[in-house]
């Protein structure tokens, strides 16, 4: 780079404080503007090429950064940002880098998010959109980093400093985003990020429960002497308080009632309960030994208070239970006319694709139907003939005039005294001639029905090979002409 040289007698400028410069010839003064003026003369006559350097800092910066080394990555993006303040990757880089030194004590999130806005600011309008769905990804990634540290520490020292600091940092998320939509237009689904962010809140009340707070307050199970004494119960149910305030924003925070939520609030009624059925525990002496005896306890108006929460829970999860279902069933049908209307579509596209195939399938249907039609015809003419002939024999007449003689004769012969065996017995004998003759007609009927009932047999069974093969192929074009595609 030229010199820089005093403007009256062109001496060499020495520095001073506050960016001002003085000529160590003539000692003439030099402004802090006028100075800056001269660098960027300089510059504009003097243009160095630094490509090498930034090419080979952002190698070191992105390698640093894959091997987990975000403070060296974030240095060298320092470095590439020095000499061009417009390059973008460096900034994108910068932003992972820098965000991911965070920790509860120091977050530097935001620091991270704003590098990522100068580098979708500087980049190439082709490259604004990917860079943008990267920058998102980070965000929601490193909102629920960060919950999930807060959650880690609260899981081992569940107090009211953690509570609180689980409030703050959704708060800061809630910023985090906002800032980001300001900045770039692009909206982050806060869904996306609060959803992971509630399963971490409630898994650490869980956990804290479990591992901590129940242990604290019940002692050791095996000891019949180590019970709860005041302060220890006293501390049980603030952790209960903390527990519930967060497990009900973890409800707050998520859109949508679902099977979390259940968990969630039955989560809820375990902790109320658990704080309902507490206590603390004191002793007398007696000749006995120890004599143990409740002695604090949740007052009445404050177990009611609970109870009433129990009921507005178990409420809610039956109705999101109710929710669930309908959504199912809507889902379900939605998902069937979704299926017939496709499958309808693709039935009318092959059809207007094999019109040709269609007309004469239809027309070879029509004329079998027309066959089958005459065959049922043709087939109900001599069942009918047939009927009738049946419907003909002779002898019905001849069978009356028998039974009107048996009538007779049997009417006579119960009319004769006790005395006339000799005549009942004659009698008899002609009621058992006609009888004998009634059958003989009857016999002879009946063999000429079944004459007629084979001729039956012979007409249906010719009409069934006719029928088989016109009513296969009927049956296999109306498939063909009906079946999905």
């Amino acid at each position: 780079m030229a010199a820089l040289v005093c403007d009256l007698c062109g001496g060499k400028l020495v520095m001073g404080a506050g960016g001002i410069a003085s000529c160590d010839s003539c000692g003439m003064e030099h402004s802090a503007n006028r100075m800056k003026e001269k660098v960027q003369e300089i510059k504009g006559t003097v243009m160095v090429d630094n490509t090498h350097m930034i090419d080979n800092y952002f190698e070191m910066a992105q390698t640093a950064r894959d091997a987990g080394n975000n403070a060296e990555a974030e240095s060298y993006c320092n470095k590439i940002i020095e000499i061009d303040p417009t390059n973008y990757k460096a900034w994108i880089l910068k932003g992972k880098a820098a965000a991911w030194q965070s920790t509860l004590q120091d977050s530097r999130i935001d620091e991270g998010v704003n590098a990522f806005i100068k580098g979708i600011n500087n980049a190439p309008k082709e490259e604004k959109e990917e860079l943008i769905e990267e920058a998102k990804e980070q965000i929601k990634s490193l909102s629920i980093a960060m919950i999930s540290l807060r959650a880690e520490r609260f899981s081992k020292w569940p107090d009211e400093a953690e509570s609180t600091g689980f409030i703050s940092d959704l708060a800061a998320i809630f910023n985090t985003v906002i800032t980001f939509l300001t900045q770039t237009g692009a909206l982050i689904p806060i869904a996306e990020i609060m959803a992971p962010v509630a399963n971490k809140i409630n898994d650490a009340v869980c956990d804290a429960y479990k591992n901590v707070i129940w242990p604290d307050y019940n002692g050791d199970p095996n000891d019949s002497d180590d019970r709860a004494n005041k302060y220890e119960w006293q501390n049980f149910i603030e952790r209960i308080g903390y527990c519930t305030q967060l497990v009900e924003k973890a409800i707050s925070i998520c859109d949508e009632d679902d099977e979390s939520d259940i968990q969630r609030y039955e989560n809820l009624i375990f902790l109320h309960k658990a704080a309902i059925d507490s206590c603390s525990w004191d002793y007398d002496f007696t000749s006995w030994g120890k004599s143990w005896h409740k002695d604090w306890s949740l007052t009445n108006e404050a177990k009611n208070a609970r109870r009433t929460m129990i009921n507005q829970y178990e409420t809610k999860i039956k109705e999101i239970k109710a929710a669930i279902a309908a959504k199912e069933v809507a889902e379900k049908a939605e998902k069937e006319r979704i299926a017939r209307e496709e499958a309808q579509k693709r039935f009318a596209e092959y059809w207007e694709e094999h019109v040709t195939e269609k007309v004469a399938l239809e027309s070879e249907k029509e004329e079998l139907n027309s066959q089958i039609a005459a065959l049922n015809t043709s087939l109900n003419d001599q069942l009918a003939s047939l009927n009738k002939e049946i419907a003909g024999i002779p002898g019905k007449a001849e069978i009356d005039n028998i039974d009107v003689r048996i009538k007779k004769l049997t009417d006579e012969k119960s009319s004769l005294g006790i005395f006339k065996g000799k005549e009942k017995n004659a009698l008899q004998e002609q009621i058992d001639k006609a009888n004998t003759e009634k059958k003989a007609v009857q016999s002879r009927m009946e063999a000429a029905k079944k004459e007629i009932e084979s001729k039956v047999s012979v007409v249906k069974s010719d009409f069934q090979k006719k029928l088989s093969p016109l009513q296969s192929r009927f049956d296999e074009i109306s498939n063909e002409l009906t079946k999905p595609r």
